[in-house]
């Protein structure tokens, strides 16, 4: 397939969506698909290759990035618009077999694209905006829609609530890479230059007031005797001054794709935040992307029982789930984690076998299969209506003339 991403972002960051985002694309690309990335650019805005890319998120794969000039960047609604105008009239659409895109106002304007799309998106909008349900069955009703790639099934049921049809939908979890690395926990300690005998609990993700790290501080102080590691600092900002002083806190700066696995091999247990607040207040977070580094990393985790989680997480099975904002349930949670090596190794080794179907190149052939069917269902449906048009039309000439239609072989 040739598959046209355009992208709402013209400079390299950190955020998940980015991540996501060229992941996807370099796993499409492994599969063999032609894929190009169409990358809005700024007067001010640095010019980047797929080389670039793929050094500063660590992967591989065969895509190119193709820049245009333009002031529309960012996922507001209008930028978005009008990002999505130049899209549409850009010669490398008219190349392309289909668009799929994370540009969030497709969902209710995609029916105006000018070839088949899909939609990948992550929040459960339809609940969370009950007006725009129609436009959003209007959209996926659209002939040229050929579906919507959810990330997780949580948010997927918003959608099938709001009367899109199942066929429309994919729930395609996103993935990590396998880490590669065959360090143990005491070489990893040892590498970072961690202590060796002291119990150690790692978060590794953006450090921002809307991630809940809030408990994870109430955790710690709970807890003096365990090192709390929280990796991803990209500067100064809220939680680093709150985490300030605190002895049993190290706040760490954002770890390189390369980088992440030995601090998460060197952690007695993962953490995610024990907080409502990122799904339930800020709605930014459903089925968090550490998660399935977390899952690869074979080490135990400690996480809240939360509705988008509970598609992967199980209690005493894979993790070790507690109720959200109680941060002395989450105390004695961790106990039970540090106290009980053979409980933290099953729940590690568990989660570890989970992740095996949980891989970027998994998600890839999962949505490679679903487009390459629905472009098949499109295909047969336009040419089903062309030969009931041509079956039961008298062609002018014949209405003209009064000569009488040669009757076809569908319909003699």
């Amino acid at each position: 397939m040739q598959i046209l991403y355009p992208l709402m972002w013209s400079r390299l960051g950190r955020q998940a969506c980015q991540e996501q985002t060229v992941n996807t694309v370099a796993a499409l690309a492994r599969r063999g698909h032609a894929v190009t990335l169409l990358m809005p650019q700024q007067a001010d805005d640095p010019g980047l290759s797929a080389a670039d890319l793929k050094a500063w998120f660590g992967v591989e794969g065969d895509f190119r990035l193709v820049q245009r000039p333009s002031r529309w960047v960012g996922e507001t609604l209008l930028p978005s618009l009008m990002w999505l105008r130049q899209i549409f009239r850009d010669p490398e659409a008219a190349a392309a077999d289909l668009l799929y895109s994370r540009i969030p106002v497709m969902l209710t304007m995609g029916q105006f694209a000018p070839l088949p799309f899909a939609v990948d998106h992550y929040r459960p909008w339809p609940d969370d905006l009950p007006a725009i349900r129609p436009l959003i069955r209007r959209t996926t009703r659209n002939r040229r829609c050929l579906g919507l790639i959810i990330h997780s099934d949580f948010a997927a049921g918003a959608y099938r609530r709001a009367g899109v049809d199942e066929a429309r939908i994919l729930v395609a979890h996103n993935g990590a890479n396998a880490s590669g690395t065959s360090l143990d926990k005491a070489d990893a300690r040892s590498l970072l230059g961690l202590p060796a005998d002291r119990p150690i609990a790692v978060y590794a993700g953006r450090l921002n007031a809307e991630k809940g790290l809030d408990q994870i501080l109430a955790l710690a102080a709970l807890r003096p005797e365990i090192l709390f590691l929280l990796v991803g600092s990209e500067g100064e900002g809220p939680i680093e001054r709150q985490a300030a002083g605190r002895d049993n806190v190290r706040i760490l700066p954002w770890a390189e794709p390369a980088a992440l696995p030995a601090w998460l091999q060197a952690a007695d247990v993962l953490l995610i935040p024990s907080s409502r607040a990122p799904l339930q207040r800020f709605r930014n977070c459903v089925l968090p992307m550490k998660l399935f580094a977390y899952l690869g990393a074979g080490r135990p985790i400690l996480a809240p029982v939360s509705p988008d989680t509970a598609e992967l997480l199980k209690d005493e099975e894979n993790a070790l789930l507690v109720p959200p904002e109680r941060p002395e349930a989450a105390a004695a949670a961790l106990d039970r984690l540090l106290g009980e090596p053979g409980l933290g190794s099953r729940l590690g080794a568990r989660a570890q076998l989970l992740s095996n179907d949980l891989s970027w190149d998994r998600r890839a052939e999962k949505i490679s299969t679903f487009l390459e069917a629905r472009l098949r269902a499109a295909a047969c449906c336009q040419t089903s209506q062309r030969s009931l048009y041509s079956s039961t039309v008298t062609p002018i000439s014949a209405v003209m003339t009064g000569a009488a239609q040669a009757p076809t072989a569908a319909g003699k």
